[in-house]
This record gives structure tokens, sequence and C-alpha cells, in this order.
């Protein structure tokens, strides 16, 4: 903030307050102010904001009776309007660029980027670390021998079974059988039911 006075410029932050010095060899710093100096430096700030106040007013009588000629800026912007009109501005004299940016856009970018690093580093680390689990785990699982003997003689004696089981069974077919031939044989030699 630039405070202009008829005898001296101000800026606004240099009336800020240090803490006091405690050693008494030590320079004075520029930049610590005694009471007595703070008050006549608010002292200077009022009266040269009550001269612009002023001064604005009667600018401001003046302008109505007058318009004044336009101000060409240091670095004018021109916009035009929808209506046609064309409006002139322009940058302060001593603008600089390099506080445009807001510091909370710099730190999301500098939070993107590090997040992006993070993933270009850490989705191969865990890809082979996955792969590695995956490895050890996929190997052929070896029986012991005596399981493996036990299991053959299982699958002997399941054969066994079987075999038995289907002579059981081609037994009772061929008992089956009999039987119907010997029924079918003894309702032939019966005389009909008619005859009787």
């Amino acid at each position: 903030m630039t405070i202009s006075t008829e005898n001296s410029l101000f800026q606004g932050t240099a009336a800020t307050t240090k803490a006091p010095q405690t050693n008494a060899d030590a320079k004075p710093d520029p930049n610590v102010f005694t009471r007595e100096e703070l008050q006549s430096l608010r002292n200077q700030i009022r009266q040269s904001v009550r001269g612009q106040i002023a001064g604005a007013t009667e600018g401001a009588a003046a302008a109505q009776t007058a318009p004044a000629p336009p101000v060409a800026p240091d670095r004018p912007i021109t916009i035009r309007g929808p209506d046609g009109q064309t409006t002139v501005i322009g940058l302060p004299p001593g603008f600089s660029a390099r506080n445009v940016i807001p510091p909370q856009a710099v730190d999301i970018s500098i939070a993107f980027f590090l997040t992006m690093a993070f993933i270009i580093v850490g989705l191969p680390l865990a890809r082979a670390f996955a792969r590695r689990l995956d490895r050890r785990g996929s190997g052929p699982a070896q029986i012991p021998g005596e399981i493996t003997a036990q299991l053959t003689q299982l699958n002997q004696a399941v054969d066994a079974i079987a075999l038995e089981v289907e002579r059981i069974s081609e037994g009772q077919r061929f008992t089956t059988r009999l039987l119907s031939e010997q029924r079918d044989a003894a309702r032939q030699t019966l005389p009909a039911p008619a005859d009787r």
C-alpha cells in the first residue's frame, strides 16, 4: 500500500514493529520504532489520508463541471463491451507478475507432481512385489511318498470294488432274466381263464 504526501512517500509495510533489542552494544535496527516515532508516523498517515479525501471531493466537484482527459497507463488494456463502448485500463506502475499466481495453486501443483512421481515409481514396484508373491504360491505341491503309496493302494482297491459290483449286477440281471422267462413259460402252459 503506497501513501503519498506532499513531503514524503511511506510504504505501508514499513510501519511494522519488531522486538526490542536487549544488547546495548548492538547496532540499532532501522525497522524498530519508538512509541513517539510510531505516533508521529500515525499522525502523518492520518493527515495524508485526510488530504487525499479532500482532494478527491474537490476533484469530483471539478470533474462534474468538466470531464478530465483519460490518463494513459504504462501498459494499457482495451476492453470493448457488447454495446460497442471501449474501456481502457492499465496495470499500475511497478506491477510485478511474480505475485500473480496464488500460493494455493502452487501447493496444488506441487502435490499433483509429487503424486504423479509416486505413482510412476510405486506402480512398477507394486507389480513386481505382486508377481513375486504369485510365483511363490504357484509352484507344484510336492506330496510325500507315504501318501503317494496310500493313494495308489486306495485307487487299486476302488478298481477292485468296481469290478465286484459289476459282477454282482451282471449276476442279478441274469437271475432276473431267468425268472422272467420261467414266468412267461408258466403263463403259456396255464389254460386261459375263459376255458374254465
